[in-house]
């Protein structure tokens, strides 16, 4: 026996000529009715998704998992690269600030200290 939940009302004649009248909700029925193009157009099977799911589930979860982690810990250290670089770039930009301000204080100007 299947479930089958109806979302759409319905009759069904199956080949042995007796009609059911299906109302909205769960209904147990043959495998052979769930499986039927008429019934699943007006109705879905119950644990269908469940039985989709591959016996090797949990093997195929723990190795998942393990990518994730995996990737987690790449994402955390190319977190902490950015982070130095960041530093470093600052520390440049600080650093030709520095220069370009010396070297101004020290040629007097624009021309060098020259008067044209």
């Amino acid at each position: 026996m299947m479930k089958i939940k109806v979302h759409s009302p319905f009759r069904f004649i199956p080949e042995t000529g007796e009609a059911q009248d299906f109302e909205e909700g769960v209904h147990h029925v043959s495998e052979d009715v769930a499986k039927h193009w008429f019934v699943q157009a007006h109705a879905e099977i119950v644990g269908a998704a469940e039985e989709s799911i591959p016996a090797d589930y949990d093997a195929e979860l723990t190795e998942l998992r393990g990518s994730v982690s995996s990737l987690t810990q790449t994402l955390s250290e190319r977190d902490k690269q950015i982070t130095e670089l960041n530093q470093q770039l600052k520390e440049r930009d600080d650093h030709i600030a520095d220069l370009l301000i010396q070297g101004d204080q020290s040629s007097g100007g624009k021309n060098g200290g020259n008067k044209k």
